[in-house]
């Protein structure tokens, strides 16, 4: 019989010895790598400076026809009752205020200061939710209470664990712009529909070897996904550029109509509003707060004379 050699001795490692993992190479790259990049993104970056720029010279060209599509689908006299919205807590005497909505890039439906304050206007929108869980839902991208591993979902929104008011609102709109409906989108898709293809945005196109070109507005379906997109602070915060749904809010704020319904981009079945207090001076619109408010409160109710100091 072959005799087993004695297996050798297993070495012991001193006590408070790390078991370091090993390494490994995640990527390898080059200099010229790297200047492909950069000159990727280079051209990434003017390819959606060139969009945006030549179809805003499309939009300014049919300014007119478009606010008159977006004004012909309104819905009239819009009552909504036990809706909420949640203010940090240092706000809280204040929780109507829309001061807070043109900070940084600005909202789903409005421009804030920070977007190229030379070449884009800022304006301000109130955003309200149909109850507290998608008010909680949109602020922080998922449903209170809800944990992922160690996360909550102020970690995941970046959001240091502050206190926070939730408050119940109650109020009347004359008009609102509903773009769950499809149909209300139609008329201004009728004329989006026509916009071509920038000729500089198909050569930057071709440099960068991407299969397909941008996507224009062609249907509602194409418009409503893009108002409603979960992603839209990328375009204001990567090419410091309005998204598409900014760009939309701007245009329905000038028509002058005081809202925009839409579903919720966390939870189609339920309801948000982005209220445009700026055109409700003179109207019989108004958002209150509907429980008892504490001393010192201010902007609890705004309505068609105090729209102008919010």
């Amino acid at each position: 019989m072959r005799r087993r050699r004695p297996a050798p001795p297993r070495r012991v490692r001193p006590a408070g010895d790390p078991d370091l993992p090993s390494l490994h190479e995640l990527e390898r790259f080059s200099e010229a790598s790297l200047h492909q990049w950069l000159s990727a993104a280079t051209r990434l970056e003017t390819l959606h400076r060139t969009l945006y720029f030549e179809l805003e010279s499309l939009r300014q060209r049919d300014g007119q026809r478009l606010i008159e599509a977006v004004g012909s689908r309104t819905r009239n006299q819009y009552e909504f009752q036990d809706w909420s919205r949640i203010v940090d807590y240092r706000y809280a005497l204040e929780p109507l205020s829309t001061a807070g909505s043109v900070k940084n890039e600005g909202g789903r439906f409005n421009i804030g200061t920070a977007l190229s304050p030379g070449a884009f206007s800022p304006f301000s929108a109130l955003y309200i939710a149909q109850d507290y869980n998608t008010a909680f839902l949109e602020r922080f991208g998922a449903p209170p209470g809800k944990r992922s591993s160690a996360l909550s979902p102020e970690d995941f929104a970046l959001r240091r664990p502050e206190s926070f008011t939730q408050v119940r609102l109650r109020g009347v709109l004359e008009n609102v712009l509903d773009v769950g409906d499809l149909d209300a989108l139609r008329p201004v898709v009728n004329i989006l529909k026509d916009f071509p293809l920038p000729k500089a945005v198909g050569m930057t196109v071709r440099k960068l070897g991407l299969r397909q070109s941008p996507w224009l507005i062609r249907s509602p379906v194409t418009l409503q996904r893009q108002l409603l997109h979960g992603n839209w602070r990328m375009m204001p915060m990567q090419f410091d550029l309005p998204s598409n749904s900014q760009i939309f809010g701007r245009l329905v704020a000038a028509t002058g109509i005081q809202g925009i319904l839409y579903p919720s981009a966390r939870d189609s079945t339920h309801q948000c509003l982005a209220l445009f207090p700026q055109n409700w001076v003179g109207s019989g619109s108004f958002v209150e707060v509907m429980d008892p408010i504490p001393d010192g409160a201010r902007v609890t109710r705004v309505d068609g004379t105090s729209a102008r100091n919010t």
